[in-house]
């Protein structure tokens, strides 16, 4: 059975490697609209690392002092990666972590347009 999920959901996911020679479970957020959500089978996710020493400039800090970290369900720092999106069933969502709050939420739209040119 898979857990029901809403944009802007931290969920811990299993995705492959990108060149599908394994897979992880690891946090993402969840990006696809929530008219889509529970709709479709698929979700679309944006992947989150603990890695935050090798942040590129697409990538969205969520470090633990921040406010909004502790409604994100994260464990340590991470960072939101603009450039790791997959689109991947809802059966690979496990479980939901949290949610990323509205400061969170403004500042990836606005890293998502700017990654995407629009």
């Amino acid at each position: 059975m898979s857990v029901a999920f809403r944009k802007w959901d931290v969920v811990l996911l299993t995705y492959p490697f990108s060149d599908l020679t394994s897979v992880k479970v690891r946090p993402a957020v969840v990006i696809s609209p929530d008219s889509e959500n529970g709709r479709l089978e698929d979700g679309v996710f944006l992947l989150i690392t603990s890695n935050v020493d090798r942040c590129s400039p697409y990538d969205l800090p969520i470090e633990a002092v921040h406010p909004e970290f502790p409604s994100a369900g994260l464990l340590k720092s991470s960072a939101v990666r603009v450039n790791k999106v997959w689109t991947l069933s809802g059966k690979l969502v496990s479980r939901k972590l949290g949610q990323l709050g509205p400061v969170l939420r403004k500042d990836l739209a606005r890293l998502l347009a700017s990654y995407f040119e629009i």
